[in-house]
């Protein structure tokens, strides 16, 4: 229970961070770590979706320490390396956090701060999927988890470049869809056209790559127990193409932008959901 809440809250922290960028709310408080010099703030709706994330912030890292120093108990070896990264990471992104803030949002830092977000919540994921006691801590790369495990990080660098498209004020380089300026395939690609469109092409590629496993779960045995998860990604991938047309047709509207990462962080846990399952099967095949 102590782990799913610690990746829900890491999950909510991720989407109301997103919503904060939607409302342009990043400086609402201007100052760190107090808002407007105190810790009760005026209230005022975009002060108080900045402080909120703040504080979803905090509950989080308190949840996440209790966590790991459990995990550091129960696992053994080099596991333990898990909760130890787990902690250090947050420490990092409390610190990078508050530079952000200070230094007014620029692009790099602020797309380092999600990315090392999202390295937390996977994190916290795993300390919840292996306890150390029923489910001894386990890696491997062997096999379907290799691929899986893969797969799980080629949607991080999707999701990465998302955000890095949102930061840049890239998200309406291309303001239509499905097509990019009136073409397939626009011309003099550089800049935030550049990072636009290869957001796009890379949801493309993994959308087929989806749909090949799919192809999979139903001719080779080894993926049979897969099926429903399988095709349960392939429409989830086809729904964030929808909605990532709906983010540009609709301009950058905050609840599409929201819900785009929602759905772009359910296929992420999933491959990492995939990932854990096949390592605790080849376990019980040994």
């Amino acid at each position: 229970m102590l782990g799913r809440i610690t990746v829900a809250l890491f999950f909510l922290l991720l989407i109301w961070g997103n919503l904060v960028a939607g409302l342009k709310a990043g400086l609402a408080c201007p100052d760190w770590p107090l808002c407007h010099g105190t810790v009760l703030p005026p209230f005022r709706l975009d002060i108080w979706m900045e402080y909120t994330h703040r504080l979803i912030a905090a509950l989080a890292t308190v949840f996440l320490l209790v966590l790991s120093w459990k995990r550091f108990s129960s696992y053994l070896g080099l596991a333990k390396a898990v909760p130890l990264a787990a902690v250090t990471l947050v420490g990092t992104e409390i610190l990078i956090g508050g530079a952000v803030v200070l230094l007014e949002l620029p692009v790099q830092l602020t797309t380092v701060h999600f990315m090392i977000g999202l390295t937390v919540l996977l994190l916290a994921f795993y300390m919840a999927s292996f306890n150390g006691e029923e489910t001894p801590a386990r890696f491997s790369l062997h096999g379907r988890a290799g691929l899986f495990f893969g797969m799980g990080l080629v949607v991080f660098s999707q999701s990465a470049l998302g955000a890095y498209v949102r930061h840049a004020n890239a998200g309406l380089a291309c303001t239509d869809f499905p097509t990019c300026r009136g073409s397939w395939f626009p011309s003099n690609m550089s800049g935030t056209l550049m990072a636009h469109f290869s957001h796009r092409l890379a949801a493309v590629l993994i959308f087929v790559t989806i749909g090949m496993l799919c192809v999979a779960a139903f001719l080779d045995p080894g993926f049979f127990r897969y099926r429903k998860m399988l095709l349960g990604l392939l429409c989830l991938c086809l729904g964030q193409i929808a909605v990532g047309a709906l983010v540009v047709l609709s301009g950058l509207y905050y609840l599409a932008t929201a819900l785009h990462l929602l759905v772009a962080l359910s296929i992420l846990v999933s491959f990492f959901h995939l990932w854990g399952s096949e390592i605790r099967q080849q376990e019980n095949l040994s």
